[in-house]
């Protein structure tokens, strides 16, 4: 009789896989939103030291990239569009790329990408390893105390978005909660939930009308929370640029847009706040 092999438990084989492979969706295994980030000096691709991060701008932004990846083009592209979008803001942009890269060939993806920024070079892959860096290409981006606030992996759909919504929170252009209402898509919605948001949205525009704009606030989001539509983010759109709040209004008109092209108050307000 042959003697039987010892198998691992089925708790044992899982927690080993789970070691070895990082959760989906996570960027940074070593580091998490708002810890400190320790700032290193790297040496840029022609040879002078520069730092990582920086305290003199509100927001640092840093990708880790890979010269012959298409998705790594797709986002220094991505990125080379919000550059415009934000110019002239307090925003600091670095790339990085391990010390394996042929410099010219590192040069050639970001001229081709439009991105305007630096490139550090990963001599043995230390700054990887020091931040845990699985995916490729991703975008981390700390604020002004070097804590790390937000990273995000390249996705074909926004990913632009995604990130300019990032940064401007960073910026204090946008609170979380306003953040999130334009990041998330519409849902489907029951004929109860419809009749509720179409219910706030129209209490919002007669307290807008009366010049209750705190007021118009509260309830237009409130009905973003149950139906997001084009008319709420119109608006929110619209009390915010009033206000002179652009920069926060645009995001919100660019939302209304998605869901409907037609939506006037948010054309309107797009062309007035767009640079």
């Amino acid at each position: 009789m042959r003697p039987s092999r010892w198998r691992p438990p089925g708790w044992l084989v899982l927690a080993a896989l789970a070691a070895f492979f990082p959760r989906p969706g996570r960027a940074f295994t070593n580091v998490a939103i708002g810890d400190r980030l320790e700032d290193v000096t790297l040496r840029t691709l022609d040879g002078q030291p520069l730092p990582l991060l920086s305290r003199e701008a509100t927001a640092s932004v840093f990708v880790f990239f890979r010269p012959q990846q298409d998705h790594s083009l797709d986002a220094l592209m991505e990125l080379a569009a919000i550059q415009k979008t934000l110019r002239g803001r307090s925003v600091r942009w670095v790339g990085v790329v391990s010390d394996g890269w042929p410099a010219d060939e590192v040069r050639e993806v970001v001229r081709r990408s439009g991105a305007d920024l630096p490139v550090l070079v990963d001599v043995g892959d230390r700054l990887y390893g020091k931040l845990g860096v699985r995916l490729h290409p991703v975008v981390g981006i700390a604020d002004r105390q070097l804590r790390l606030a937000a990273y995000e992996h390249y996705r074909k759909i926004n990913f632009s978005e995604i990130v300019l919504a990032r940064l401007r929170v960073v910026l204090g252009d946008l609170q979380e909660a306003d953040m999130a209402a334009v990041l998330e898509p519409p849902k489907a919605v029951d004929a109860t939930s419809a009749d509720q948001a179409r219910h706030d949205l129209s209490l919002a525009r007669l307290l807008w009308k009366k010049g209750s704009a705190e007021k118009a606030l509260e309830w237009v989001r409130k009905s973003l929370s149950v139906a997001p539509s084009a008319g709420a983010y119109a608006l929110q759109g619209e009390i915010l640029a009033t206000q002179g709040q652009c920069p926060a209004a645009l995001p919100l008109f660019e939302a209304a847009l998605k869901i409907d092209a037609a939506e006037p108050v948010a054309q309107k307000g797009r062309a007035r706040c767009t640079p």
